[in-house]
């Protein structure tokens, strides 16, 4: 079976459940000649310095002109889904493909970044540009749109990153069309990096919610502590994980949510790696390791998980070689009952987060 085909098993398996620009945004005749100059004088290689301030100059001074869509490659999204070719990557596409105006582009598109090489990078959602945008843009492209969450489990870590960041952006621009303090309409700016009210001119950003996820092991270290919720898929088991909330730090967010999820006392927290994810909002994921003592017994929330067990570090490593080496086959087992859980695949943070541990 090969790579897509695993992919569409997988959704099978896993599945959860008009803009204006403002006053410094499109100018057709507005050149940015920073952009040329700096380009042409190291032959087209920017350094990560370099690539920041330019990105900074056109979030806060000059907007995006013609000159920056036309260098640009394209991540496409069609109603949340980002086109992909057969091995996963992003099937990035020039402007110039997609046979629209630019006006019309930046109302639908948005800025994630810069290569190295002094393209930059932009995320469009064609819906906005007509019944036939789908079918033009496939017949232009090698890729396929794939589902979203899928997605991320199967694309290289940085692609990966560049999909979460357009997703989370274009919901947020979505969900916040109007001013939050004096409720009139608010427009983005042609980056869309942020709103302005026209009528206040409060500027607006996307928000980020930090989230902790930890796993536990017991005093001995000879155990792990990994837990399943009812939207798992089936047999799935992970970490624990929940918001922070406001006033907490990272660690006593950490050590309450495994208070009222387990009924266990938290000895230790130590942070791994973060992840930003887009399910169910924009989320930053801030991934740890914790000790607990392992004389206490468990007291499981039922209202908040549907199982939490100990497993000993073996069982959880072999669970993790299964689901690196074959996660379709991993899973099937699971349907068969020849297999008793797995652990969640790559593209996740629980999956780094064991894959750390075990490897330390």
């Amino acid at each position: 079976m090969n790579s897509r085909n695993v992919c569409h098993s997988l959704a099978a398996a896993l599945r959860f459940g008009s803009t204006k620009l403002n006053r410094s945004g499109w100018n057709p005749s507005r050149r940015c000649h920073s952009i040329s100059n700096m380009s042409g004088q190291l032959g087209g290689q920017l350094s990560y310095v370099q690539r920041m301030k330019m990105l900074q100059n056109l979030r806060e001074k000059t907007g995006i002109t013609e000159e920056v869509i036309r260098r640009g490659k394209c991540l496409i999204y069609y109603k949340g889904d980002p086109l992909l070719t057969d091995n996963f990557s992003i099937a990035w596409m020039d402007f110039d493909d997609l046979q629209t105006e630019p006006k019309l582009f930046l109302e639908n598109a948005m800025l994630l970044g810069m290569a190295e090489g002094g393209q930059f990078q932009f995320a469009v959602q064609i819906v906005g540009f007509g019944k036939e945008s789908k079918q033009a843009v496939l017949s232009k492209s090698q890729g396929s749109f794939t589902d979203f969450r899928l997605s991320l489990m199967m694309m290289p870590t940085y692609e990966a990153s560049l999909a979460s960041k357009a997703k989370a952006i274009f919901n947020w621009h979505r969900r916040n069309t109007h001013c939050a303090k004096c409720g009139s309409p608010s427009i983005r700016n042609s980056t869309a990096s942020c709103r302005t009210c026209h009528k206040c001119e409060e500027v607006w950003y996307p928000t980020l919610s930090p989230v902790g996820i930890v796993l536990v092991a017991d005093s001995t270290k000879s155990n792990l502590l990994l837990v399943r919720q009812g939207r798992h898929p089936k047999g799935m088991y992970s970490c624990i994980a929940g918001y922070v909330d406001s006033g907490e730090t990272l660690e006593e967010g950490i050590r309450r949510e495994v208070a009222e999820e387990v009924g266990l006392t938290v000895l230790s927290v130590d942070y791994k790696a973060s992840q930003h994810w887009s399910f169910p909002t924009s989320n930053l994921m801030i991934g740890c390791h914790a000790i607990v003592n392992g004389n206490e017994t468990l007291d499981v929330d039922t209202s908040e998980l549907e199982d939490a067990r100990w497993f000993s570090v073996e069982e959880v490593r072999r669970s993790l070689d299964s689901i690196k080496t074959n996660p379709l086959e991993t899973m099937s087992a699971i349907k068969e009952g020849t297999n008793q859980f797995f652990v969640p695949p790559r593209g996740t943070l629980a999956h780094s987060l064991i894959d750390a541990w075990l490897s330390g």
